[in-house]
């Protein structure tokens, strides 16, 4: 298992609907990662903003993503590969 931490912002089509956010999708460096599971989710509260944070399957990759509500801006944080 490899991890590569990334720090990049990313376009994210989510659904938001009933007080919460569902990624389903994600487009960085040129590509787009359609999600095929959402393993696990998380916030994270500061002062007058959150972070929504989320472990998305993308085939065999996790990817941990989080939406910045300060910045208004989702970002891949990390990518964890087998091999």
């Amino acid at each position: 298992m490899k991890i590569e931490n990334i720090g990049e912002p990313i376009r994210v089509l989510a659904d938001f609907s009933g007080g919460s956010a569902v990624p389903r999708r994600f487009r960085w460096s040129g590509r787009t990662y359609d999600i095929s599971a959402v393993n696990g989710q998380w916030i994270d509260r500061s002062g007058d903003s959150y972070a929504l944070h989320f472990s998305v399957q993308v085939g065999d990759e996790t990817y941990y993503i989080h939406f910045a509500s300060g910045q208004v801006q989702w970002w891949v944080d990390k990518v964890i590969v087998d091999g």
